[in-house]
């Protein structure tokens, strides 16, 4: 069921493979796993029910980011990077230099939402004017969006030099992964929620922790994947909210035929095809089971 892929290409999947405890009754060996925040939560879930089912396995489970995970993986130091990206030129390149071969896997659907405070009364925005607000500086305060609401729109955003949902979020919406953003980005964030970058600047970290800025924000904006959104809202009245970009909301629908702008695949990164343990475990989560496991925890399976 899992084949590995050509640098820079998907691979491809059956629907179900079957896999059983019976059929990973004997495995053993040790994972090590890091990598993308926003893999994490499948990662952990699967992670826990594969050692239960196979006591002799242990998996060191682990999430930075996407791009900490692949210096770690490029340092073989990992079995599997998870990740929200695929590998850059200069980390293939890399790769080659060291006699590795990287492979990918998408284990789930994903995208990138755009959210506001709640009591924002903005519930739409185009791609445009998200653009003059993160990297041009045309547009600065919200009545220059609405005639509902005034103030000085605060900007929250991640690390694009690690983080995979930046590098999305900048590229689609500028054009480049490296456009720089406007000089008040990050202008309210503290410590607390964030850390100092290689740059010296501070940046949220990691992605969940746009949850409470925004919720504490009532003029802030920011991006962070769509499932920590729904997990917001699960606990009763929603504190933040998705906004429709050029008019979509990011659904499953929207999603799965990828006419949300930010729309993603989640991977995990292997040298080589994946074999023996790592093989089991990967097929694991792109069995039934396993991407019931990905629908559970809020991401979109890839059936």
């Amino acid at each position: 069921m899992l084949t590995g892929c050509t640098t820079q290409q998907s691979s491809s999947v059956k629907k179900d493979d079957g896999l059983t405890k019976a059929k990973t009754e004997g495995l053993s060996g040790e994972l090590v796993i890091d990598g993308s925040t926003t893999v994490y939560p499948i990662a952990k879930t699967a992670s826990e029910k594969f050692m239960k089912n196979n006591p002799n396995v242990k998996i060191d489970l682990k999430q930075s980011s996407t791009g900490e995970g692949l210096k770690r993986f490029l340092n073989k130091e990992l079995s599997i990077a998870n990740g929200t990206r695929a590998p850059k030129d200069a980390e293939f390149k890399s790769a080659s230099e060291k006699g590795m071969d990287i492979q990918i896997t998408n284990i789930s659907n994903d995208a990138v939402a755009i959210h506001v405070n709640a009591a924002n009364p903005v519930d739409e925005i185009t791609k445009e004017t998200v653009k003059k607000i993160f990297f041009t500086g045309e547009i600065t305060d919200w009545s220059q969006i609405t005639d509902k609401k005034k103030g000085k729109i605060n900007i929250y955003t991640t690390d694009p030099k690690v983080s995979g949902t930046a590098q999305l979020f900048n590229e689609k919406i500028s054009g480049k992964d490296t456009t720089p953003y406007v000089a008040n980005v990050n202008e309210k964030l503290t410590d607390k929620l964030g850390y100092k970058g290689e740059d010296g600047k501070l940046w949220v970290h990691p992605t969940p922790n746009m949850i409470p800025l925004i919720a504490g924000d009532p003029d802030g904006i920011a991006f962070i994947p769509l499932n920590w959104i729904g997990e917001d809202a699960k606990g009763g009245t929603p504190t933040i909210k998705a906004l429709k970009l050029d008019g979509i909301y990011p659904s499953k629908e929207s999603v799965l035929n990828t006419s949300y702008l930010l729309s993603r695949k989640m991977i995990m990164m292997t040298d080589g095809a994946p074999k023996g343990l790592i093989r089991e475990f990967i097929n694991f989560i792109l069995s039934s089971e396993g991407q019931g496991i990905v629908e559970k925890e809020g991401f979109i399976s890839i059936n």
